[in-house]
């Protein structure tokens, strides 16, 4: 009879497994008749009957057995079986407070743990349930589930890595599990690991085709899609969203993804097309609408992309992407107070987040405390910093790339007086450089450890600029007057590289390698050449009483040397220049210009004359005071704003922008005559 018992209770338990769950609940039922006190069999009519909907009445038949059977009240199976019950009643609280007891009389009891992690993961209870998937992934290592639910709660609490491991094993564990491989893809691709979150979309939208799982394979197609994006392959990119929306034609969202890739590949028609098509079909779609905007400020509609940026933001106001975007518009037209206050909202967007440095120190804000009485009296007392703040020392740490770096530390004044120690953590290709324009000031390099020890408050180097408003209030607190000083060349490195005499320099940059707007931003140095260069053979014909002082001994340049100022290998570019113009462009052999950047500064110290894209090369020249001729697109990043003579410019630089899009010879022409007019050439 045990025997036939032992065979029952197998059957019925696999029938139950397996999902046949009316016949495994009619075994358990004719056991339970022939053993009514068998804890096990008891378990599994319980069970069988949480699984098909009947968990109020296996609560009150497990309390009943409870009560009749004594010596059952540390069976933990029983306990389990209470908590299913709870759980399927969704009523967490009980569900968690069973199984615990179950994992009590029975520590190494697997469903236990791993059904009260997955509440754990549920109530938002990370950590909890991460501690429960590890107990129950030690006593049963290859459930793709529980692995793929391990994966998630990493997620959650930030370990990302640990996450992909996680999703690794659950597929290992699993051929084919999609769930696990979908969430392995995503997350590669949140992690900045773009190649290898296509490979794993590709395989995942094989595995999904087939199994003829039209969604998934969607999905897979939408990630290869933004995966490929991050790779700047956006023809890729552009096939894989036209085959997801082939499949999914009235989805709005891969028309926005769509609609980006167009922007990318400058089909603004298309790219308005597919927006505007995502909208109508929600029109509530808030990431839609400013996308849009940022299509027709590209075009240089930027009426239309300031109301369209507004009606993202009447929508969701705390949607922190529209906000940027309207920051970014209206610093570029000059809008600089209302500019800079919606700048603050980049800490709130995805490719800000990451960058925030992470300490328990508060930010600082400073002049929060430099207005009205209390200001006046802190005037009349001659204070030089706000002690009522508290922060004697602050850091400043920079935030985004080099050229962000070069732009805003001439804001670094602003605060010095009111501030005792201020430290200022930067590139550190730029911290030699920095310490000799500012010997005050201390600049450590951002790869320097730094502690909270160290500073008692903290504030973003790009969060600099919103105070420059307040400078007639610095006058007050004997700080120089700053408006216009802002605009003045701040960096000053000690030596410059020589130049033959009568030699006039130009420094020339024309190439950036931004994956998404260095295309928009670069021009072929033969064609910066064909429109700038001049024949020398016609300096003969100067007009010496008109010409500009520009050799060192004060009379006119008989040499034009073309010095390239560009980072990366131009070799090629330069040979193939030469051969097709007959303009030699030197290079500095012993000077890498993208690492030694203090070097770059001697060098463009000594030119007479720096002409560049927009990049990094452009805002040193200009900080160096050295006359910089930037020739910048249509629409280009703020900092190259429209306004003339602005504090929050260049004194030193002057913009040539194009009239057209992607039209290089207009603002090259303008550049060739003025050129032309400063050396004074006059032709036979």
């Amino acid at each position: 009879m045990l025997n036939d018992l032992e065979k029952s209770l197998t059957k019925a338990s696999n029938l139950l497994t397996s999902g046949d769950v009316h016949n495994a609940f009619q075994l358990f039922k004719e056991l339970f008749e022939d053993y009514p006190s068998d804890e096990r069999v008891f378990a599994g009519l319980t069970k069988s009957m949480c699984v098909k909907g009947d968990s109020g009445a296996a609560l009150k038949l497990v309390d009943e057995f409870l009560q009749k059977h004594p010596k059952s009240q540390t069976y933990a199976e029983l306990y389990f079986i209470k908590g299913f019950a709870f759980e399927v009643r969704a009523n967490w609280q009980e569900a968690v407070k069973c199984y615990e007891t179950c994992i009590y009389f029975d520590p190494k009891h697997f469903e236990a743990l791993y059904n009260q992690g997955n509440i754990f993961l549920e109530l938002g209870r990370d950590s909890e349930a991460m501690t429960r998937y590890e107990l129950a992934i030690q006593l049963n290592p290859t459930h793709s589930m529980l692995l793929n639910n391990a994966g998630i709660a990493s997620v959650k609490l930030n370990r990302l890595e640990s996450a992909v491991d996680f999703f690794e094993l659950a597929v290992k564990s699993t051929p084919n599990f999609l769930e696990g491989m979908s969430n392995k893809a995503w997350t590669l691709l949140g992690i900045g690991r773009a190649q290898n979150a296509l490979v794993e979309f590709l395989k995942l939208k094989e595995a999904a085709s087939t199994q003829n799982l039209q969604s998934t394979v969607v999905d897979a197609l939408k990630g290869s899609g933004l995966a490929q994006t991050e790779l700047n392959k956006n023809a890729d990119a552009l096939i894989s969203f036209n085959l997801a929306i082939d499949l999914d034609p009235n989805n709005p969202e891969l028309l926005n993804n769509r609609g980006n890739i167009y922007k990318y590949l400058y089909q603004w028609d298309s790219a308005i097309a597919d927006f505007r098509n995502a909208i109508g079909l929600k029109p509530d779609y808030p990431q839609a609408i400013s996308n849009l905007g940022n299509v027709y400020k590209e075009m240089g509609r930027f009426k239309e992309a300031l109301i369209h940026y507004q009606s993202a933001i009447d929508l969701q106001p705390g949607f922190a992407t529209a906000h940027l975007n309207k920051a970014l518009l209206l610093l570029g037209q000059g809008g600089f107070e209302n500019g800079f206050e919606e700048y603050e909202w980049r800490w709130a967007t995805p490719e800000y987040a990451s960058q925030v440095l992470q300490t328990s120190k508060p930010m600082w804000e400073p002049f929060v405390n430099l207005q009205g009485t209390q200001f006046e009296q802190e005037k009349e007392q001659g204070q030089k910093y706000a002690p009522s703040q508290g922060y004697e020392r602050v850091l400043v740490w920079n935030e985004q790339g080099v050229g962000d770096d070069i732009y805003f530390v001439r804001f670094l004044p602003l605060i010095k007086p009111c501030v005792k120690d201020l430290i200022v953590r930067v590139d550190a290709r730029l911290v030699k450089l920095f310490r000799e324009s500012y010997p005050t000031i201390k600049f450590i390099s951002e790869s320097e450890s730094i502690s909270d020890s160290d500073f008692d408050a903290h504030i973003p180097l790009g969060s600099l600029a919103r105070w420059g408003r307040l400078n007639q209030m610095l006058d007050g607190v004997k700080s120089p007057r700053l408006a216009h000083a802002l605009s003045q060349p701040y960096l000053h490195p000690k030596g410059i590289r020589n130049k033959t005499r009568n030699e006039f320099v130009i420094g020339i940059s024309w190439k950036s390698l931004h994956p998404q707007s260095g295309a928009k931003r670069s021009l072929p140095l033969c064609e910066l050449i064909n429109h700038l260069s001049l024949d020398e053979s016609s300096l003969d014909t100067l007009n010496t009483d008109r010409l500009l002082p520009l050799s060192q001994d004060g009379g006119p340049p008989n040499t034009i040397s073309w010095v390239s100022l560009q980072y990366s290998d131009v070799r090629d570019e330069i040979k193939n220049t030469l051969e097709r113009t007959g303009i030699s462009v030197g290079e500095i052999k012993d000077l890498n210009a993208e690492q030694d950047l203090y070097g770059l500064a001697q060098l463009i110290s000594g030119c007479d004359l720096v002409i560049s894209i927009d990049n990094t090369t452009a805002h040193l020249a200009a900080a160096l005071g050295v006359k910089t001729w930037v020739v910048v697109p249509l629409t280009s990043d703020w900092r190259w704003q429209v306004v003339e003579d602005s504090q929050y410019g260049y004194s030193s630089a002057k913009i040539y922008r194009q009239t057209s899009f992607n039209e290089w010879a207009e603002p090259l022409d303008r550049m060739a005559l003025d050129l032309r007019g400063m050396l004074c050439l006059i032709g036979k």
